[in-house]
């Protein structure tokens, strides 16, 4: 159940961010950062979404989702 809402927090929070990050993207002016450290700063929020989709990555393939969302279903397979 924990996972569950764990995925869930996960999905939400990168929908956030990438909205965040268009949003920001349409207010400031985006010019070659390349150089500048200080229009360099920020971007937390690509950190959010490139962390989240690792470890959504890893709960997908280590069956974690599956069993919160099926419980019952995946027992069917271990009989």
């Amino acid at each position: 159940m924990a996972i569950g809402f764990l995925t869930i927090a996960i999905i939400i929070a990168v929908i956030g961010a990438i909205l965040y990050g268009r949003k920001l993207v349409k207010t400031e002016k985006t010019d070659a950062v390349f150089g500048n450290p200080e229009r360099a700063k920020g971007g937390a929020h690509w950190v959010v979404v490139g962390a989240s989709f690792l470890i959504l990555s890893w709960m997908y393939y280590s069956w974690d989702i599956a069993k919160a969302f099926y419980p019952s279903l995946l027992m069917n397979f271990v009989k």
